[in-house]
């Protein structure tokens, strides 16, 4: 059978089922298919009401509970673990509740038996995983009630160090990964996050030796007490963040959640130096060194034939002691910013931010069959709004960390208005004095209006500083302005 008869097989199938839908809630064989289906069909989001229908009605047979919950986890599974929930309803909840349901309705020798009741506390564990932070004493309970019925269980010993790693347990999730260990042998998986919990501990010996069971060929940094890891190419980490107060023109709306995309000099597989800014209010910047998980839960385009993984944050191991400082600028010129760091001195960076808006649709990353509402961007259950920002100055060769998919461009990119924002990068041994007087003298060398005011808040000039916030909002305000002409 080629791959278009099986589709339209499954397709005529599932028809039939949706016609005896009534029939799923009591007819026991009848749900069994319905959820092979879905299976079969690729467990897409198109079923996904049937399936929270099964787990509802379901919930005194554990098996078929059992079976619906572990498709709906499936399904949350999807999205990347740095999400936040879009809603306080999903597939993890409704699995969620289907299998606390379950447990409740367990018979005695059930609820003694690790093959059952373990079974449904650890999926119930990953279920809360799920639903987020907020569920993380819940999902923690779940994960001890299962290994306190079979602690041999080396899935289970996983599962709950996952979640100590998600939620910078880090020393919970070590011990965690090495009971796994020892019960599932060196599995990838496991030696993963075994190296990822140890280099956030600064465990760099015992990370070192995971790696090379990995197969990375590691070694200690000894300056910096943590493993390396030689040769690793510039990569690609999302962070959270939202609209900054100072930012009166962009296109999110205030206090709108996206993610930002910064470049990493990688020191081994899981950790490094952020070597972009951040633009909006983030809890990474320049120069931090941070800690990312090992799977990717996006791609960048960087080019018609190239896309660049992206990685999810996990935690900030030492902030930088870079000074980070915003600016916000008005061309009167093309260009005028564009060569500011050369005229600054040696070691100073200059980014300039180039925002655009994309709008993720889960069932678009998925692949699936569906419709986008009218003017919509994506699927009105999946959507969420991502930004990516840090263009380095003409200094650097590395690329902007743009989203490539879609975007309308920022003020700073429209012709008619040369609003700039930016951040200035000027390392902590820099004598500030020195560098605003090259700040100052490159400024009016140029045919630009710019405002700089956390160099004078550093230097204690607290009356410049506020006429620098002053001149902020002014030419915010004139940006503004001249874009809203006719």
């Amino acid at each position: 059978m080629n791959q278009p008869e099986s589709t339209q097989e499954l397709q005529s199938a599932w028809e039939a089922l949706l016609k005896r839908r009534t029939q799923l809630g009591s007819d026991p064989k009848l749900a069994e298919l319905g959820l092979g289906l879905i299976r079969e069909m690729g467990n897409r989001s198109a079923q996904r009401e049937l399936l929270r229908e099964l787990a509802q009605a379901w919930t005194t047979d554990w098996r078929l509970s059992v079976g619906a919950a572990s498709l709906l986890i499936e399904q949350a599974g999807r999205r990347g673990m740095d999400e936040p929930p879009l809603s306080q309803d999903g597939p993890a909840v409704w699995a969620a509740t289907a299998l606390r349901q379950t447990l409740d309705a367990l018979g005695d020798a059930d609820r003694k038996d690790p093959d059952v009741a373990g079974n449904i506390h650890a999926m119930l564990g990953n279920a809360l995983r799920f639903c987020g932070p907020g569920k993380d004493a819940e999902a923690q309970e779940a994960f001890t009630r299962a290994i306190e019925l079979d602690p041999e269980r080396g899935e289970w010993w996983y599962d709950a160090g996952l979640l100590d790693k998600w939620r910078g347990r880090f020393d919970e999730g070590y011990a965690a990964n090495e009971q796994a260990k020892m019960r599932l042998g060196p599995q990838r998986p496991v030696l993963w996050n075994l190296a990822i919990c140890a280099t956030a501990l600064g465990k760099a010996e015992e990370a070192v030796e995971t790696w090379e069971q990995i197969g990375v060929p590691a070694r200690v940094d000894l300056s910096r007490g943590m493993p390396y890891v030689a040769g690793l190419p510039p990569m690609l980490l999302r962070v959270l963040s939202r609209t900054p107060s100072t930012d009166a023109t962009s296109q999110l709306p205030d206090k709108a959640v996206g993610f930002e995309l910064v470049w990493i000099a990688p020191l081994s597989p899981c950790h490094g130096v952020v070597q972009s800014p951040t633009f909006r209010d983030a809890p990474i910047d320049y120069g931090d060194l941070v800690l990312w998980d090992g799977a990717p839960v996006a791609a960048h385009k960087a080019s018609a034939e190239e896309a660049v993984p992206v990685f999810p944050l996990l935690e900030v191991l030492r902030p930088g002691d870079e000074r980070r400082w915003p600016f916000v600028a008005l061309e009167r010129e093309p260009a005028a910013v564009q060569d500011l760091e050369e005229a600054l001195p040696e070691g100073v960076r200059v980014f300039i931010q180039q925002e655009r808006v994309e709008h993720h649709c889960a069932a678009c990353e998925a692949g699936e069959p569906h419709e986008h509402g009218e003017g919509a961007g994506s699927g009105p259950a999946s959507a969420s709004v991502s930004v990516s920002a840090s263009v380095p100055g003409p200094a650097s060769a590395s690329a902007s960390a743009s989203v490539s998919a879609s975007a309308s461009a920022s003020a700073s990119e429209d012709a008619s208005v040369s609003l700039v924002r930016g951040k200035v990068i000027v390392p902590f041994a820099l004598n500030l004095s020195e560098f605003r007087e090259a700040w100052e003298s490159a400024a009016k060398a140029r045919a630009m209006s710019v405002s700089l005011p956390a160099l004078y808040e550093a230097l204690g000039d607290s009356k410049q500083a506020g006429q620098e916030h002053q001149a902020w909002r002014g030419i915010e305000g004139k940006a503004l302005r001249h874009k809203a002409r006719p």
